[in-house]
């Protein structure tokens, strides 16, 4: 998984430009699923037709990124978020644009750091003119800010958009076991997350599962002075218990809870009041669907770049294949 990580963060894929990743994300399942499509917002959507309940594995292609909406007369762009993104922390940032133009991006001068704001910040894309701007990157183009994934110590990866392309190779991987094992399964992956769950409902209609899982990070907390989190990295996959979007069903909670015992597989317990997901999204589909959460720790969670530990991604996808196939 850690091959199929590393490749799919490099993709430059904020909410609404997902359609290059889901590609290569529905490349990775084409051959086990009887049904691959992209619908019409974005989600990258795959189901095996099979014995049992309806299990629909949820997991975000998006990412949190920026788009230019102004060029002046001497070819700088201006740039508005999408998503969630701090703007002091852009400042002396790489920005690379869905369409391969890369940049740097400035700050007005005589701006307190934290008086940030976008309205201060300004992309350098090394043109000479307005005109040469905007043929480069029209009005409109979607980027992100650029920062390479690495490997730190034996079992870590630390840069962009590990939230949430680690956990599309859980969906990944456990879909083509359960597909394997001739379950009814899906795997959604869903676009435009981080602009308010926007994808995940709609694929969540279309499918209407007997049970959804949704697979997300949530914040670590073992970090100096970090947030008071009880999530640490190398110590198992997390259960949602709630986060801000959904307050899981008992039932299901308790199911993963068991799945995990009966694989003597140790757990952390997601509560994020705060955090938002997929989960609310799906669980408020149609008349309502049974919903549950699997997380990995994530630290610098909201940053522009994220640790996290593979052991706890590989006891994800453990967790996720046991809770579904036992449904």
């Amino acid at each position: 998984m850690k091959e199929r990580i590393l490749e799919w963060a490099g993709y430059v894929a904020p909410s609404g430009s997902e359609g290059g990743l889901q590609e290569a994300l529905l490349g990775a399942v084409r051959e086990a699923a009887d049904e691959v499509r992209v619908d019409v917002l974005g989600n990258g959507i795959a189901t095996k037709r099979g014995e049992g309940p309806h299990v629909v594995l949820v997991a975000h292609a998006d990412e949190p990124g920026v788009m230019a909406i102004h060029v002046d007369e001497r070819g700088f762009l201006r740039l508005i978020s999408i998503g969630d993104v701090p703007a002091h922390e852009l400042v002396g940032r790489q920005v690379r644009f869905t369409n391969g133009v890369t940049g740097i991006i400035g700050v007005e001068g005589k701006v307190k750091r934290e008086d940030i704001g976008f309205e201060h910040l300004y992309a350098d894309i090394g043109a000479e003119s307005e005109e040469e701007a905007r043929s480069r990157v029209p009005l409109g183009t979607a980027g992100v800010v650029w920062e390479p994934l690495s490997e730190i110590g034996t079992h870590r990866l630390a840069g962009r958009a590990l939230d949430n392309r680690a956990g599309c190779a859980v969906a990944a991987e456990a879909f083509l076991q359960l597909a394997a094992l001739g379950r009814r399964v899906s795997v959604v992956f869903s676009a435009q997350q981080a602009v308010g769950a926007r994808g995940a409902g709609t694929a969540a209609f279309q499918l209407n599962p007997d049970l959804a899982i949704v697979i997300d990070a949530a914040p670590a907390g073992d970090m100096p002075e970090a947030p008071r989190m009880a999530l640490s990295l190398g110590k198992g996959p997390c259960v949602k218990i709630m986060d801000g979007t959904a307050v899981v069903p008992l039932d299901v909670k308790d199911h993963l809870v068991e799945s995990a015992r009966r694989l003597g597989l140790a757990i952390q317990y997601e509560v994020w009041p705060r955090g938002l997901s997929d989960a609310g999204a799906v669980q408020l589909s149609q008349g309502g669907v049974k919903v549950g959460g699997v997380s990995y720790p994530a630290r610098r969670l909201g940053g522009l770049a994220q640790v996290i530990d593979l052991r706890d991604v590989a006891g994800a996808v453990r967790l996720v294949v046991e809770a579904a196939r036992s449904w």
